[in-house]
């Protein structure tokens, strides 16, 4: 039978305490996996939240059912809801056997076995705060101990050991590939933005499309996935930028990247959520990551330019739409704080392509945003359960506390991670760079308005994002993508617009030709 470590059994005296709801599960803690748990349902758990967890942390999120971010320091906090002690040499259901981290603090890098024996389980556990079969948050063990809602489920499986291997092998090799898939991209993005700007904006399509694929396939491995996104991004521009000559198949094309995801993320959302670009499983589960969401900021807001420009106001508000159910929408990539980060990019392109200025250009940018967060609040408040419902469960405080704690998050990975606060510092001190030299171009409006745009949204990300590092690192490549090909690029964007304009582009300078 399973022995328990004498300092786990300590611990459990001091960190326990009187539930505060009749548990309907016995719930056990092992310091290793079980080895005759026969029946019930079964998956992997992550002990917390963060880049780093321990026992202590782990218990104490267990009984509290709060998966608090290491970065914020400390336990979480509140009176216990549940017990938990040492598993007794007869296990009778029903009860929840888990196995946590031990030791002090180590890298929250590693998933544990948890199992949920008796009431009906049965397969694998499904949870709706990952969303991805057989993976469970330490935070879903305490209500379903409870019987509350968001208790575990489960689901069947023929063989649930393999299908648990898999997932975590699978986990692994995504952790493993998203640094060196992220540089491979940005690096071969950023020579092709200088030497042939149409290819770079196009290779940023093609390197998105590239890790949908991947996901769709369920591939992770290292060098598949380097392999894949190096092609798409150093090959697949190039020949993009071939074949696709005018700004409707450009526009087109990357309206089309934007409408996949949103599709994948309806269908099979795991498979976006474990991309090579996608969450890092370790707090985050489900939806868009940051890195992911100010990636898709390029196609998004180019595609929407580029198709208002033949097709009008109509194919950018469609753009648009899809994007926001995409980022935004709590059945697809449930970010909140995209919905706010979109309505600024797509608000401020808007006004500045219709020619408003001074209270005009404040006034439709307020009204935007506004309607943004209504209809997020709006989606959340019909859709399943997600940090967004928890906020809006305590009404403006809950909304204002939330959007406190994404700020202390960002600071608290700036100050606590070296490698963060070089690349965001970096990052930041180039964009502003940039972006002043492009406030201070003579060049027209018009051409200046996606680049000024996408910057817009990259400031509203830094403030509703807790990645900071990875927003300035997606957020310069993109910029350098989107000014370069409106500013640089002679290509299809800068065609004069249908109709009659205050400020047409058919007046614009022709650029210099570029070779391919």
């Amino acid at each position: 039978m399973i022995r328990v470590a004498a300092l786990s059994l300590v611990l459990f005296s001091l960190l326990a305490g009187e539930a505060r709801a009749e548990q309907q599960f016995h719930v056990y803690v092992a310091n290793r996996p079980p080895e005759d748990v026969s029946g019930g349902a079964e998956g992997l758990l992550v002990p917390g939240a963060g880049p780093e967890t321990s026992f202590r942390q782990a218990f104490a999120s267990l009984l509290r059912g709060e998966a608090r971010n290491s970065l914020r320091g400390g336990l979480a906090g509140g009176p216990p809801l549940i017990e938990a002690s040492a598993p007794p040499k007869t296990l009778e259901p029903p009860y929840i056997l888990v196995t946590l981290p031990q030791g002090g603090e180590q890298p929250n890098d590693r998933r544990y076995p948890i199992a949920v024996v008796g009431a009906g389980y049965d397969g694998i556990l499904v949870s709706d705060s990952t969303r991805i079969p057989g993976l469970v948050s330490i935070a879903d063990i305490a209500p379903t101990a409870l019987g509350e809602d968001g208790a575990l489920r489960s689901q069947p499986d023929a063989d649930p050991l393999r299908t648990l291997r898999e997932l975590d092998d699978r986990i692994d090799g995504h952790n493993r590939a998203r640094l060196p898939a992220g540089i491979l991209a940005a690096v071969l993005i950023v020579l092709l933005t200088l030497l042939w700007p149409r290819a770079g904006l196009l290779a940023f399509g093609a390197a998105l499309a590239a890790n949908l694929v991947l996901g769709v396939a369920e591939a992770s491995s290292l060098w598949p996935t380097l392999v894949a996104i190096g092609l798409a991004a150093g090959l697949g521009g190039p020949l993009l930028a071939l074949v696709l000559r005018s700004d409707l198949e450009i526009g087109l094309f990357l309206a089309t990247i934007v409408g996949a995801y949103l599709v994948v993320l309806g269908v099979e959302g795991p498979a976006v959520a474990l991309s090579p670009f996608g969450p890092s499983q370790s707090g985050r589960f489900y939806g868009l990551s940051n890195l992911l969401e100010t990636m898709l900021l390029v196609p998004t807001l180019a595609g929407a330019v580029f198709l208002r420009r033949r097709l009008g106001w109509g194919a950018f508000a469609a753009v648009a739409a899809a994007a926001f159910v995409a980022v935004a929408g709590d059945r697809f990539g449930a970010d909140a704080g995209g919905a706010i980060v979109l309505a600024v990019g797509f608000g401020l392109l808007a006004a500045l392509l219709a020619g408003l200025r001074g209270r005009r250009l404040a006034v439709t940018l307020a009204a935007v945003v506004v309607l943004a967060a209504g209809l997020a609040a709006l989606d959340a408040a019909i859709g399943p359960t997600s940090h967004l419902t928890h906020a809006l469960d305590s009404g403006p405080d809950g909304l204002a506390s939330a959007l406190r704690d994404r700020v202390e998050l960002s600071w608290e990975r700036i100050a606590h991670e070296p490698a963060a606060a070089a690349v965001f510092g970096a990052g930041l001190a180039l964009l502003v760079l940039f972006v002043a030299r492009v406030l201070g171009s003579d060049a027209p409006l018009e051409r200046r308005a996606l680049p000024l745009a996408f910057a817009a949204a990259l400031a509203a990300s830094f403030v509703l994002n807790d990645s900071p590092n990875d927003v300035a690192a997606a957020g310069l490549v993109g910029y350098l993508a989107v000014e370069a090909v409106m500013l640089r690029d002679r290509c299809a964007a800068l065609l004069p617009s249908p109709g009659p304009s205050p400020r047409s582009s058919s007046s614009l300078p022709a650029a210099a030709p570029r070779r391919p």
